[in-house]
């Protein structure tokens, strides 16, 4: 037998490391499938699997082709708004006044069975999720005084909007825990954000009736077990609903997928801004990264400003107001693929002389301009994304005089991607 050579033993290692370790025989993951299948779940075709790129997810035990059903899950199996108002605490939501919200019973139930423990019916579900997000709201003060401002107006808002959810029905869960004794000290701020993030990171979209005892708004949220373990990737494509006539919640594939393969969905196309905020992660080379410019950053990259002689500040006066009037101030985007038709449009409107700037209407319909305008918006736009890369680079530095955590991690990822883009053309 030829004897192997260490070259070969270093990339068999190689290899043995980047395969997924089966994760089917954890404790947790066992009881849950015996769980699901007594409740009716018959896919055996998806298991639990830690990946070294995602963490864990679901693998496929055998080939997928275009539009398979991934993964069935029964009614029965699915936690929506009227899980809750069926249950035993449904006469109490129902009684509630003001009406409750289909996201706020959602997350009182939540709450109300993890306090049940063991007692609960849904515990072999409630037990393997998550016990904390990385979403902002998770981040210490520091970490979010140290966000740059794209990421720092989002992350404040959504801990102001978990904040006041809490607060909304603060008083309910204040009741409960004097009604049962096992919520007594577990029906709080900290147990109130967990089911928050729960709901909102993993539910998939189900439009339901509007139920008479809950607030006319649109109700679309659903947790469905082991689903939820799928991961997101940005260039996959699949079609998800309930199935009335399996009474099933089913996801089929249009991507296809061989043996062993980690099988995705897609939760739109975010880029990582939008999917840390929203979700806790981010996506190494994220085809729909992008870089936004504010209209301030851009006009102070000018160098007629507002404040400088009279005729300069009347005209970028004027320059603003069609920009305003046409919706062109927003949305102005730089990626991978160059500056968005709107990013360019405002560049060339902003670099127009007077006599020019008569002519604007052309500009937005797709016409040229002068020579001499085109070269100045190339000019500004060099200025504005030199700008944003030391912004970038000075939000890097103060990031990383953290302590380190994956939210730090984090950030300085989508910091990075960031760089890529700006770089990409300068």
């Amino acid at each position: 037998m030829k004897k192997r050579g260490r070259t070969w033993r270093c990339r068999r290692r190689r290899i043995q490391m980047q395969q997924p370790v089966n994760l089917s025989s954890t404790t947790g993951l066992i009881t849950l499938r015996q769980w699901m299948h007594k409740a009716d779940y018959h896919g055996n075709h998806l298991i639990p699997a830690l990946f070294t790129d995602t963490g864990r997810g679901l693998m496929t035990l055998k080939p997928l082709k275009v539009d398979d059903v991934i993964i069935s899950i029964p009614k029965r199996l699915l936690i929506t708004t009227q899980t809750t108002l069926d249950s035993e605490i449904g006469d109490y939501i129902k009684s509630c006044t003001p009406k409750l919200t289909p996201l706020q019973v959602l997350c009182i139930f939540l709450m109300y069975e993890k306090a049940k423990g063991l007692n609960s019916s849904w515990h072999p579900y409630i037990s393997v999720l998550p016990q904390v997000y990385t979403t902002p709201a998770y981040f210490s003060n520091e970490e979010l005084t140290s966000l740059p401002r794209f990421l720092s107006i989002q992350a404040q808002q959504q801990v102001l909007t978990v904040k006041g959810a809490y607060e909304a029905v603060a008083d309910i869960l204040v009741t409960m825990e004097t009604m049962f004794a096992f919520c007594h000290g577990v029906m709080g701020f900290e147990e109130f954000r967990w089911a928050w993030f729960v709901i909102n990171t993993r539910s998939v979209y189900m439009k339901q009736d509007v139920s008479e005892f809950l607030q006319p708004e649109v109700n679309t949220y659903a947790l469905a077990p082991l689903l939820d373990l799928l991961n997101h990737s940005p260039t996959v494509e699949v079609s998800a609903a309930y199935n009335k006539s399996s009474q099933c919640y089913e996801i089929k594939t249009k991507t296809p997928y061989k043996k062993y393969d980690q099988v995705f969905i897609c939760y739109g196309p975010h880029d990582n801004t939008k999917l840390l905020v929203e979700y806790g992660f981010t996506v190494p080379h994220n085809p729909h990264n992008v870089v936004m410019f504010e209209i301030d950053d851009i006009v102070k990259c000018l160098t007629c400003q507002l404040s400088s002689q009279h005729s300069h500040g009347a005209l970028m006066e004027k320059k603003l107001q069609i920009l305003h009037s046409n919706q062109m101030t927003s949305d102005l985007s730089y990626s991978l693929d160059g500056l968005s038709w709107k990013l360019q449009t405002v560049l060339r409107i902003l670099c127009m002389d007077f006599n020019e700037l008569n002519s604007w209407k052309r500009i937005l319909t797709g016409g040229e301009c002068s020579k001499q305008t085109e070269l100045k918006s190339k000019q500004l736009a060099n200025e504005c994304i030199q700008g944003a890369l030391n912004s970038n680079q000075e939000t890097v530095q103060k990031v990383r005089l953290l302590p380190t955590s994956q939210h730090v991690d984090l950030v300085l990822s989508v910091c990075e991607e960031r760089k890529l883009i700006l770089e990409s053309q300068l």
